[in-house]
């Protein structure tokens, strides 16, 4: 750590920063009214970026967040996104017009993209040992699904009595508000040094390459996984495996898989490296398999999980990688770039469903997963040949 706290005031502070993972993962109290919405607006453009537009916004206010980060503290940062988050979510299904649902989801984007980038820039300061940085960061993402998957599994109960009645999960905001205020260290803000510009300019085109290969692993991660994270609940209604309930039991599996791997996340990535996402992609390969030939729910669950396994390893690997493959003083944007890249893949996931349904002339989710599962696959075989190149050209940039 770069800041003396004592054993009390860490445990505090990492309780708090956890915490904001209520705004990081607040679709997941939408997802299970996924197919109510799109009955209640008949719109499915609209719908669509009712459900994903979070996720697009979340590009433009993440790195927009980098260039906060530069002149006002992270804790400021995070408290303004935190309040903005609250107004939104707990008042965004007050008024029944798609419009409105539509434009308040916006705010919530906003709000989502500032507190992800900030807090992982955070713990990025805090924590400057890799190995304890790893550790952090896979506990932080834990928590991210285990906060998801409780909001999940109670926004599923509240959407069997309406679509609106979701939008009271997001109370909870509030109380994790104030507990920002009081245990957020105030760290400085972040302006680069012409010392630290000109360092950077030395490493500019080995990092860089490396740093784009990162994201566009990234898009393609988000996205392939995104098509059943949202439209799990449309899933459900045409294999006639339940009602809202069960989406959101689905879902909260899929986050429960991800706690799980995102605890183990740092002792995984200390010992396979560049090496860590080749078993993400196949996690993606295998669960998708599992949801395109299960027979019922119970089969469908164990592919949710293991799917929302492999989101919350690969979502801990992005994350971290995107520290150690840029120099010290680049490490905050480029944060604030995977967290913008991730979310323009989730958001691209939804009008992916339907261009592919169109392009192949069907109606389900379930006809398309095909797609999905062999480009997980050729993902997979792809992150096994560039691991075996980046033994030549090492793209941590300690080894350049």
């Amino acid at each position: 750590m770069n800041m003396k706290m004592s054993k009390g005031r860490t445990a505090l502070f990492l309780i708090a920063l956890f915490l904001t993972n209520i705004a990081v993962m607040a679709d997941m109290v939408i997802i299970p009214a996924a197919n109510e919405l799109y009955e209640t607006f008949q719109n499915p453009t609209a719908v669509n970026f009712i459900l994903s537009g979070a996720a697009f916004i979340m590009l433009f206010s993440a790195m927009l967040c980098g260039k906060a980060m530069q002149y006002f503290s992270k804790k400021n940062i995070l408290i303004g996104a935190m309040i903005v988050f609250a107004i939104a979510s707990i008042f965004g299904g007050v008024v029944v017009n798609v419009y409105y649902v539509l434009f308040m989801r916006v705010l919530v984007g906003i709000s989502m993209g500032f507190v992800n980038a900030a807090a992982m820039a955070l713990i990025a300061e805090v924590y400057v040992d890799e190995n304890k940085r790893g550790t952090i960061m896979g506990t932080f993402n834990a928590a991210m699904a285990g906060i998801g998957a409780v909001m999940s599994l109670v926004a599923g109960v509240f959407a069997v009595k309406s679509w609106q009645e979701v939008f009271k999960v997001y109370w909870i905001a509030v109380p994790v508000i104030i507990m920002m205020f009081f245990f957020l260290p105030q760290t400085a803000p972040e302006r680069e040094s012409e010392m630290e510009q000109e360092t950077g300019k030395s490493t500019e085109t080995p990092y860089l390459v490396h740093q784009m290969m990162l994201m566009l692993s990234c898009f393609a991660y988000n996205l392939i996984y995104a098509i059943i994270y949202y439209q799990v609940a449309v899933l459900v209604a045409e294999q006639g495996y339940g009602n809202e309930s069960i989406a959101g039991l689905l879902s909260t599996l899929g986050t429960v898989g991800s706690c799980i791997l995102c605890i183990l996340f740092g002792s995984i990535y200390n010992k396979l490296k560049r090496a860590t996402i080749i078993l993400g992609y196949a996690g993606l390969c295998i669960s998708y398999l599992m949801l395109y030939l299960a027979s019922g729910p119970v089969m469908a669950g164990v592919a949710c999980t293991l799917c929302g396994a492999s989101f919350g390893y690969g979502f801990s690997y992005f994350f971290m990688r995107c520290t150690v493959v840029v120099p010290a003083e680049k490490i905050s944007s480029s944060i604030s770039l995977t967290t913008a890249i991730g979310g323009f893949g989730m958001f691209l996931s939804t009008y992916t469903c339907t261009w592919l349904q169109n392009l192949m002339g069907v109606s389900s989710v379930l006809e398309i997963l095909p797609v999905a599962i062999a480009a997980a696959g050729a993902a997979a075989v792809l992150s096994v040949i560039c691991t075996i190149a980046d033994k030549k050209h090492p793209s941590d940039i300690t080894e350049l």
